[in-house]
């Protein structure tokens, strides 16, 4: 009996669906128009040593666009940059140097990572800016290992309608692989910026995509540093965000719960004792970038561009399980049944118990295999300052940072909006 075909990934890749707004689908198809797929068809089959096809659906990010390359005994993808995005005033040496960081950091795992099941891409070839085959294709590439997975995010969005045994199952790997990584741990936050099998890691700058928002990039020696740095950056980009918003339709609490975590950082206790060693964080490990087969085991991760060595309390509840209500709203929807919200609320609850258990296992068992985590992350995503870091709601913040609520809060809240205004008008006349 013939073993049943495995499904490629592009079966369910949505090329240029989803991609209708602002301007985006027409920079995808200006792409398309400049790329030279016969070239990456041939660099491929060198590789291989043997033919080469190229399937037609392709699936677009924001920096990077995936070619789906098939051989016999084989599958390729052709990882192309995209043009610089429509948003970004980051320097061209910020984009290299971000792919820089990416390689380092999958051959430091490929090297140091023996013991779980689930992937990191092998990088194949990198043709980088100015390179002969990168001019001839008509964008910088790299061919990397394909597998036969999809997303998390395209296969189910949404994680907590699954059975709870598939929940489970889903997270005791999700959580395993992220306490693996963090047995890796270093004196300095940053990324991976080189990497020999000689001399190990060298941590450098870290590598974001809004490092045009950033007044230090590191890499910084204790953690009050780095969530300095960020919260700045943060603030940085809502402020200009807001100044190029020429119809008013950017939401007011856009700008303030990054100013609120600004002076939450800058003027309190919470976030100055953080020190080292600081353990490395993919920094981006969502639904979207966990790849998984029909039977929701993890196959690989991918996107590797933003990982670091990172302070403990970056580890926070992340989608499709965030905190999205306050703690006082959680509580309320969870005691009335007859709540619009009671189900959701429920299953997202019992998702986060799920995932913060899980974890524990892994913790527990790397302690069994000699490996203890120096931090546990089960307990850090209920400290105050991972969730201080994870919240987006702009009264929970205030709440947490500090501990006011009701009139004292609204209080708070409207000092911080004068006090941005007052900072927006200082500018515009500045630059006037």
């Amino acid at each position: 009996m013939a073993a049943p075909r495995k499904k490629l990934p592009s079966e369910r890749w949505t090329s240029f669906d989803d991609w209708d707004y602002g301007g985006m689908k027409e920079r995808l198809e200006d792409f398309m128009k400049s790329i030279n797929k016969t070239a990456l068809i041939e660099h491929a089959s060198t590789i291989f040593g043997s033919p080469v096809s190229l399937s037609d659906p392709f699936s677009a990010g924001q920096s990077w666009c995936c070619f789906e390359l098939v051989a016999p005994d084989h599958l390729l993808i052709a990882r192309v940059r995209l043009p610089k995005h429509p948003d970004s005033n980051a320097p061209d040496a910020a984009d290299e140097y971000l792919v820089q960081c990416e390689i380092a950091t999958m051959e430091f795992l490929q090297a140091n990572i023996k013991t779980v099941l689930i992937q990191i891409p092998k990088i194949y070839a990198y043709e980088g800016p100015g390179a002969a085959k990168a001019i001839e294709v008509g964008a910088s590439y790299m061919l990397i290992q394909g597998f036969y997975g999809n997303s998390l995010q395209d296969v189910n969005d949404s994680l907590y309608d699954l059975p709870i045994s598939t929940q489970e199952h889903i997270f005791a790997q999700w959580t395993a692989f992220q306490a693996e990584l963090a047995v890796f741990t270093f004196p300095q936050i940053g990324s991976i910026s080189q990497f020999s099998a000689d001399t190990g890691p060298v941590i450098g700058a870290i590598a974001t995509a809004w490092l045009e928002h950033l007044p230090n990039s590191g890499p910084f020696q204790s953690g009050w540093e780095y969530f300095v740095a960020v919260a700045e950056g943060l603030v940085t980009c809502a402020l200009q965000r807001k100044r190029s918003d020429t119809e008013g339709a950017y939401n007011r609490f856009a700008v303030l719960a990054p100013l609120i975590f600004r002076n939450i950082v800058r003027d309190t206790e919470i976030f100055k004792s953080i020190q080292g060693p600081f353990h490395l964080n993919h920094m981006d490990m969502g639904m979207q970038n966990i790849l998984v087969d029909d039977d929701y085991n993890l196959v690989a991760i991918i996107d590797w561009e933003f990982a670091q060595s990172a302070p403990w309390e970056v580890n926070h509840y992340p989608m499709p399980i965030p905190l999205i209500s306050s703690d006082r709203e959680t509580a309320e929807f969870l005691h009335d049944t007859k709540h619009i919200a009671h189900r959701n609320t429920s299953r997202q609850v019992g998702a986060r118990l799920l995932y913060r258990q899980q974890f524990g296992e892994a913790e527990r068992a790397l302690e069994k295999r000699g490996n203890p985590l120096y931090c546990s992350i089960a307990d850090v995503l209920e400290g105050k300052a991972s969730r201080i870091y994870g919240e987006e709601l702009t009264y929970e913040l205030v709440r947490l940072g500090y501990g006011l609520t009701g009139s004292e809060a609204e209080e708070h809240v409207r000092m911080v909006e004068e006090e941005m205004k007052r900072t927006m008008v200082g500018v515009e006349s500045t630059n006037g």
